[in-house]
């Protein structure tokens, strides 16, 4: 997502509020850049908040707002900019006068997953009667010529490691 009044895993300067998906280095980009973040709040998981200082050392402690999976921010007060486009991991859901718009982070789908049904609920019921009018879908790893192990099998080569 560009800069706007809200940025979602860019960080240039220029937006109110930036989020943060997740720690991967794509996601990351312009962080570290010039002596540490400084430039608004920055949303974020609280794993990836206590991982933050440690990857970035520069950065403004501060200006760090861990949001628990599932949890809803309070609104923010966002004031319109004139001549800015309109406005893994966590999503983000997004309400305002813009719409309703998702973002995600990497994610991985897999059709028979308990985990995944859950988190198909917990959305649908964050959406409500709402519809999503802007979806940025983060497609990193969706080419074919991926293939990842279903989860299980991950999670008992993690374990054995």
């Amino acid at each position: 997502m560009e800069e706007g009044m809200v940025s979602v895993d860019k960080f240039s300067g220029g937006s109110q509020a930036y989020f943060l998906t997740h720690l991967h280095q794509d996601h990351t980009r312009g962080l570290g850049a010039t002596g540490g973040w400084r430039h608004g709040p920055l949303y974020c998981s609280p794993t990836t908040a206590r991982l933050l200082p440690t990857r970035f050392p520069g950065i403004d402690a501060s200006l760090i707002r861990p949001l628990a999976p599932g949890a809803s921010a309070p609104s923010l007060p966002l004031l319109p900019h004139l001549g800015l486009p309109p406005l893994r991991s966590l999503m983000y859901l997004f309400r305002g006068d813009l719409g309703c718009m998702l973002y995600t982070g990497d994610f991985r789908w897999e059709l028979g997953c308990q985990k995944a049904r859950r988190a198909k609920q917990a959305l649908l019921d964050a959406l409500g009667e709402d519809t999503v009018d802007v979806l940025y879908l983060d497609n990193t790893y969706c080419h074919p010529s991926l293939n990842f192990p279903p989860r299980p099998v991950v999670a008992e080569q993690v374990r054995l490691a």
